[in-house]
């Protein structure tokens, strides 16, 4: 298994799903992928579709445990083992050295000692001596893609090319949080498998045993349930970078947006851009983009009864502009305080009309 998958997209302090093959939810998912390798019509590719973090890694690593444990399809179970430190395969997994599994993410650069914001032609052209070299084990290979949204249009091609022509006893797992932006000739060639949401219950359960809800009450639980948005690896940031606390003042700057508190909002920049703060300042982003989706919604409606489009344009080319200024932050390190303000400013003039 390749290491840069591990920490590409790791959060400090928790367990990647490999580590753990803990797995919630999904339960229609693992039981048509189930009955299908079990009939002997498994499809060589399969596109997990759905939002990050809520166990699409973990879902495709379950599979590819019962597939090692269960190389004859026609003998298999329609139930997931549970996952065990004393199982050969599992312990295999999770230390990262089962021979059989390649899981492809982006690299690390050595020049700026951070991850490439792509994952590049290199990464999915591992899987040439992956599958060209003999077997480390009897049975199937399994290749995880994680995660098609960041595979470049080199990348792309050549993992197209690929699934063209699919080595014997293989399986492609390509991981999508956004299946728009990939390939559509990538996705003709795979099975897509959505996967939704995580229920409530399912993410305060997986947040509680990482010992994340520790002194929330029971109204913060249900609040960081709702803004977690079936979302593990959103609710463990919400509770990591002091969530709760950046959204109910967002919310607070909004309650009087036609004339902004501008020490309220500076107090606010000052928080989510401190230094080592990044997840911070991405959480606002989310609140404010869900924010004006959910003004312009309302807009919407009352564009129905009165046919007045000028306040729903007004709130679309904020959202537009929020958009293009995340992109260059995160491009070009621009000043995310300046973002911030700039955020308010076009909200503000939006409200005012």
């Amino acid at each position: 298994m390749d290491d840069d998958a591990i920490v590409a997209d790791k959060i400090e302090g928790i367990p990647h799903p490999s580590e753990t093959l803990q797995l919630v939810g999904h339960d229609e998912n693992i039981q048509q992928i189930l009955q299908q390798y079990a009939s002997g019509r498994m499809h060589h590719a399969l596109l997990l579709t759905g939002p990050r973090g809520i166990g699409k890694a973990t879902l495709a690593l379950r599979i590819a445990s019962h597939i090692f444990k269960h190389p004859f399809s026609e003998r298999a179970p329609l139930s997931l083992d549970m996952p065990s430190e004393n199982d050969v395969t599992d312990a295999k997994i999770s230390a990262r050295s089962h021979p059989n599994l390649l899981h492809l993410a982006r690299p690390w650069d050595d020049k700026t000692k951070k991850f490439k914001t792509q994952l590049t032609v290199d990464v999915i052209r591992k899987t040439i001596p992956f599958f060209g070299t003999s077997r480390g084990e009897e049975g199937w290979r399994v290749a995880i893609v994680d995660a098609a949204d960041d595979m470049n249009q080199n990348a792309s091609n050549a993992l197209l090319k690929i699934l063209e022509e699919p080595p014997h006893k293989t399986l492609f797992f390509v991981l999508s949080h956004s299946p728009a932006k990939v390939l559509p000739t990538i996705r003709s060639r795979c099975q897509q498998v959505t996967c939704k949401p995580l229920d409530d219950e399912h993410v305060l359960s997986v947040l509680e045993k990482f010992g994340l809800l520790q002194n929330l009450n029971e109204a913060d639980r249900t609040l960081l349930a709702m803004l977690s948005r079936g979302s593990v690896r959103t609710g463990i940031l919400l509770a990591r970078e002091n969530g709760l606390e950046i959204y109910k003042s967002f919310m607070k700057a909004c309650e009087h947006l036609e004339r902004p508190d501008w020490s309220h909002i500076q107090g606010i920049a000052e928080k989510v851009t401190a230094r080592g703060k990044e997840d911070g300042f991405r959480l606002l982003m989310e609140f404010a983009t869900d924010y004006m989706q959910a003004n312009a919604t309302g807009r919407l409606q009352q564009m129905n009864e009165n046919n007045d489009i000028s306040v729903l344009a007004r709130w679309a080319q904020v959202w537009e502009k929020t958009q293009n200024s995340i992109r260059l932050a995160d491009g070009y390190n621009l000043d995310k305080k300046q973002v911030i303000i700039n955020l308010f400013q076009d909200m503000g003039e939006a409200a005012r009309g």
